[in-house]
C-alpha cells in the first residue's frame, strides 16, 4: 500500500475516531444534566412529602378543637391527592398546581394558630412551627436548585453543538421550570409570645 493511501486512511481514521469522542461527549453531558433535573426533581418530592406528613400531624393535632377542623384535612387531603395524580401522570404542570394547594392548605392552618390563643399555647405547637418554617425553607431551596437545572439543561439545548446532540440523540427541547403561583410558598409571619418562627 503506498504512503498516501496510508496517510489518508489514518487522517479518515483520526477525524471518526474524534466525531465518535465528541459525539460521545455531547451525549454524555445531556444525560449528566437531565439527570441532575431528576435528582432535584427527588428532592422537591421528598420535601413535599414531608410537608404532607407535617400537615396532617398539624391538623391531627387540632383535632376535635374545632368544629370546622374536617376542612383542614379535605384541603391536605386534596393537596396530597392531586399530587400523587399528577406525578403518576408525569404532569409536572399538576405537580405545581398541587404544591400550590399544600401552600395554601398550611397558610390556612397557620392562620388558625394564629387566631386562636389556646391552640397557640398547646406543647406541640412551637415543635411544629419550626418544623413547617424548616420544611418550607428547605422546599424553596430545592425549587431553586431544580430551576437552576432546568435552566442549565435549556441553555445547552439550544446552544451549538447541545442543539445538534438534543435532536440527534432524541432529548426533550427544553425542561418546564418549577413555578409556584404567587404567594403561595409565602408563609404567614406568625408572631407568638415573640417567636417569629425563624
Amino acid at each position: 500500500m503506498k504512503k498516501p493511501v496510508i496517510i489518508v486512511l489514518a487522517s479518515i481514521g483520526v477525524l471518526i475516531l474524534t466525531l465518535g469522542i465528541i459525539l460521545i461527549s455531547g451525549y454524555n453531558k445531556l444525560v449528566s444534566y437531565d439527570e441532575k433535573i431528576g435528582y432535584e426533581y427527588s428532592i422537591i418530592d421528598s420535601r413535599l412529602e414531608m410537608r404532607y406528613n407535617t400537615l396532617t400531624q398539624l391538623a391531627n393535632a387540632i383535632n376535635g378543637f374545632q368544629a370546622h377542623e374536617q376542612a383542614y384535612f379535605e384541603a391536605i387531603t386534596n393537596a396530597r391527592a392531586a399530587y400523587a395524580a399528577a406525578k403518576a401522570n408525569n404532569d409536572l404542570e399538576g405537580m405545581i398546581a398541587a404544591d400550590n394547594l399544600s401552600s395554601i392548605a398550611m397558610a390556612d392552618l397557620l392562620a388558625l394558630f394564629e387566631d386562636n390563643e389556646p391552640l397557640q399555647a398547646m406543647e406541640a405547637y412551637e415543635d411544629f412551627n419550626d418544623a413547617v418554617w424548616g420544611i418550607e425553607s428547605a422546599l424553596s431551596e430545592a425549587r431553586r436548585q431544580y430551576n437552576y437545572s432546568v435552566m442549565d439543561y435549556n441553555k445547552l439545548v439550544r446552544q451549538f453543538p447541545g442543539v445538534l446532540y438534543k435532536s440527534m440523540f432524541n432529548f426533550p427541547a427544553s425542561q418546564e421550570y418549577w413555578k409556584p403561583a404567587e404567594g403561595t410558598t409565602q408563609i404567614p409571619d406568625i408572631t407568638f409570645g415573640g417567636n417569629t418562627g425563624e
